[in-house]
């Protein structure tokens, strides 16, 4: 099974989950970079308040077509109890090629339920499998076990 894992990562923690998927699945993975800085308490405020409205991002050209996988995964933090801009523009813009969905969520404390919804919401179809990760576990390498069981329900499923 031919797999992409596409990524957005402000810091750090969800690149660190979506490499360690990818090796796992010998998945290609490709990180989705925005045009605008989400940098610092202003970057992280004006991303906030850009997830709780639905706005979408620019982001920068995309190296691989998820047309040309049998598996799509989409990980990205939850910001504002919802999923990150980056990630809901990728969805949007991208929905009608990816044949097969998977769904990751970072977090601090809660919100990963809504943004799961949100995700399928918007991509239209039901994903294979969905992971929830808090950021003081990814922080502390203690997400191994979760994310190997992620990987292996992908591959079974």
């Amino acid at each position: 099974m031919k797999t992409l894992v596409i990524f957005y990562s402000r810091t750090g923690r969800t690149r660190k989950v979506a490499e360690q998927l990818s090796v796992l699945l010998g998945a290609d993975k490709e990180e989705l970079l925005e045009n605008e800085s989400r940098k610092g308490v202003k970057g992280f405020l004006m991303g906030g308040r850009d997830a709780w409205k639905g706005n979408l991002s620019s982001l920068k050209p995309l190296q691989f077509d998820p047309a040309n996988y049998d598996l799509t995964v989409l990980a990205g933090p939850v910001w504002a109890f919802t999923m990150c801009p980056a990630i809901r523009t990728y969805i949007q813009a991208h929905c009608d090629k990816i044949k097969r969905a998977a769904f990751i969520c970072t977090q601090g404390g809660s919100g990963a339920v809504r943004a799961f919804a949100e995700m399928e919401k918007t991509l239209g179809k039901a994903p294979a499998n969905t992971l929830t990760l808090i950021d003081k576990d990814i922080d502390r390498d203690l997400t191994a076990a979760q994310i190997n069981t992620f990987a292996q329900a992908l591959r079974v499923g």
